[in-house]
């Protein structure tokens, strides 16, 4: 520390200890002078200004400005000191910052819990009251300065006295946010912990250390967040948690994508066992009853259709996929908006919070705080680097990311990718996702209802048997091919770039290739016709594709001998007897190389033949998992598995009809023969192949392969 003091006329001295960075400005300033005697160096007043712009970027030196030359001490008698800061009055000072005639313009940001930056072009001036903060920190990479949030008001009170230079504030949410660290009262590190005590044990319990902490943030954070967890990190578990936690403010609504409606209603019923069962509310059509039960489940586009139904306000709302409301223009954001800014307890899920376009998140800022930003231009030009352009502003960049993602982590944010919290993930998790009854057609849902009706009266021999029920299987496919679809549309729109749908069917296969071709998403597909030699390279491309992309397989045709492990989202559009071909399946992404857990989503159709496949299968992992066969049960991992066809006694029939012929099965040959036969929906011999597999009969080359 030093200072500079008048030397005769025309020149000044400086008064300071030996630093050899300083002697070495020094000694470039042309009319330097050194007293041997007093030991000291003088300069021309001339060089003053250069020489003090030289000075201030040593960030070891302290130099006090010449009296009555641009020097600025600060106030001591400053308005804010220490815990005296009055927030509000430290607002009001920072709302008129904008000075047209400044020559310095800088603006202050946010860079970690605790600090905040200037970026500022050089003025001695200004530099000069950087010097005489005690927090202060030169970057000499960045060429910035950084300061406790605590010297903020007084920083920001001295810098808007002088009458050339323009400092934009930190934005009034930081303020308000940060408040603590501002008045250096001590902020809150650690999250308590809530009390659960008013929510169902069996869930409570359930809670892996991590779902215990994002329980906990909400409800700190009074209900109102948005939850940004990696997928299968298990937001639902923690969204019914929390929504149960305010139960005394029930009705609850649940908005979300319309293929997942159902799994969201056996979700519930699955961890709040203390619910009626009559409580939950799928809403299937526009002329349901919107509040008619505890807990109301509606899609986004049936919301945006129900408007006259939402002058009834719920005070606990989810919004499941909430990335959905991204653009303020749809019908379905205008939708949800007015509800939850009325509700008390806002519930956002998204594993795709669009942290690189802020201008998707305003949306969901606004509706779990509608304080922050009640200006959308206002939150454009801090964090989108929103540009006029001759036809209007463009909103489309990103600025102050640092500082949003600060931001809203501290006040209504949480999120954990899965490489934070894999040491407490299982390897593998699979969820059965139940697929939405609209989607099948009243003339299919008759079809299979009479496929049923004729199975559960039995057949004169095995071989009608199984064909009857690979027709049923068949039919099946069918049916599910348009929310199969939707669901696959879905998870594109919320942001999985890469992932593997198994099918058996070709029908179901082609109908997803086409609906990707006219989305125009890049894929692969693997199936029977498939040569082995491609089936190499289509892979690479897979794994090494920097776009979205998406691989389409057959189960019986792809689920061996391929490394698929770019993905972590396996999605099974139809179920398969043999739970060995489903994990071997499973594995395309779950092996070597593999760094993530692996998220296994089984699509399940009420009043199908997956009725009857879904508990088999349960069942016969459970044996190989009691075996040491299978690493995962289904039950322990599944969100929700607890779905099994009703006991009566024609189901019964069929359930053992598929247990009888598919476990005791040890014709592989037939099945796999019988299998192409219902795929090509033609009538076929079984019998007759058979016998070409004996010994003594001529087999031509082309059937020979098949067989084999």
């Amino acid at each position: 520390k030093g200072k500079c003091v008048k030397y005769g006329e025309d020149r000044f001295q400086v008064e300071i200890g030996y630093n050899a960075e300083l002697v070495a400005v020094f000694k470039k300033i042309p009319s330097k002078s050194y007293d041997p005697a007093m030991k000291k160096w003088n300069f021309s007043l001339e060089d003053y200004s250069s020489f003090m712009e030289a000075v201030n970027q040593l960030p070891s030196v302290i130099l006090a400005p010449l009296k009555g030359e641009n020097a600025v001490g600060l106030a001591s008698s400053s308005r804010f000191v220490g815990s005296r800061v009055d927030v509000n009055s430290l607002l009001k000072m920072c709302r008129n910052w904008k000075k047209p005639s400044a020559l310095f313009k800088g603006k202050c940001v946010l860079i970690s819990r605790l600090r905040f930056e200037v970026d500022i072009g050089y003025s001695a001036e200004v530099i000069g009251v950087f010097k005489q903060m005690d927090s202060r920190n030169y970057d000499m990479n960045t060429r910035k300065w950084s300061f406790l949030l605590e010297d903020y008001p007084k920083l920001m009170e001295v810098l808007q006295s002088f009458v050339s230079v323009e400092v934009e504030p930190l934005p009034e949410a930081v303020i308000q946010t940060f408040a603590a660290q501002i008045k250096r009262s001590a902020s809150q590190t650690d999250i308590p912990d809530a009390d659960l005590s008013v929510v169902d044990s069996e869930i409570v319990q359930s809670l892996m250390p991590f779902q215990r902490e994002g329980v906990n943030f909400a409800i700190l954070q009074n209900g109102r967040l948005l939850l940004a967890d990696d997928m299968g990190l298990g937001k639902t578990i923690q969204a019914i948690c929390i929504a149960a936690y305010y139960r005394k403010e029930w009705p609850l609504l649940v908005v979300t994508p319309s293929s997942v409606r159902f799994t969201w209603a056996e979700a519930f019923q699955r961890w709040l066992p203390s619910l009626s069962p009559g409580s939950t509310n799928v809403i299937v059509t526009g002329k349901d009853s919107l509040t008619a039960s505890l807990i109301n489940i509606v899609s986004f586009d049936l919301l945006s259709k129900m408007d006259k139904q939402l002058k009834s306000t719920f005070q606990v709302v989810i919004v499941d996929e909430s990335h959905f409301l991204k653009n303020i223009k749809t019908a379905r954001c205008r939708a949800a908006m007015p509800l939850l800014k009325a509700a008390r307890r806002v519930i956002l899920l998204s594993g795709t919070p669009a942290m690189s376009r802020p201008a998707e998140l305003y949306t969901q800022i606004a509706a779990v705080q509608p304080a922050f930003f009640p200006q959308f231009h206002s939150f454009g030009l801090r964090y989108c680097d929103a540009k006029k352009m001759p036809w209007g502003w463009d909103y489309s960049g990103s600025s102050n990311l640092t500082e949003l993602k600060i931001l809203l982590e501290e006040s209504i944010m949480i999120r954990r990718l899965k490489s934070d919290v894999l040491s407490q993930l299982p390897a593998k998790q699979r969820k059965m996702v139940i697929v939405a009854p609209e989607g099948i057609s009243a003339k299919t849902k008759a079809v299979l209802a009479a496929e049923a009706k004729r199975m559960a009266k039995g057949y004169a021999n095995k071989q009608q048997e199984k064909e009857a029920l690979l027709l049923f299987y068949n039919r099946t496919a069918e049916a599910k091919i348009h929310s199969v679809v939707e669901y696959v549309l879905e998870l594109l729109e919320s942001g999985n770039n890469k992932f593997l749908v198994f099918a058996h069917h070709k029908i179901m296969l082609d109908a997803v290739v086409a609906e990707l071709e006219k989305k125009h998403v890049e894929y692969i597909r693997i199936d029977g016709s498939t040569p082995s030699a491609d089936r190499q390279s289509l892979c690479q491309k897979f794994q090494f594709s920097e776009k979205k992309i998406v691989a389409i397989l057959s189960l019986t045709a792809a689920n061996m001998g391929l490394t698929l492990s770019a993905a972590d989202l396996v999605v099974f559009a139809e179920l398969f007897w043999n739970p060995g071909i489903l994990i071997q399946a499973e594995d395309r992404a779950h092996r070597i190389g593999q760094t993530s857990s692996v998220n296994v989503h089984y699509l399940v159709a009420k009043g199908t033949a997956d009725d009857y496949l879904w508990p088999m299968i349960q069942e016969k992992i459970k044996v190989l998992g009691e075996a040491g066969l299978s690493e995962t049960s289904f039950s322990k991992t599944a969100e929700s598995t607890n779905y099994c066809p009703k006991t009566d006694p024609k189901q019964k029939t069929i359930y053992d009809l598929f247990q009888r012929t598919f476990s005791e099965s040890r014709d592989d040959i037939d099945e796999v023969l019988l299998l192409e036969a219902a795929d090509a929906c033609c009538e076929f011999d079984s019998g007759s192949a058979l016998q070409d597999t004996g010994e003594n009969c001529s087999v031509s080359p082309a059937k020979k392969r098949r067989i084999e």
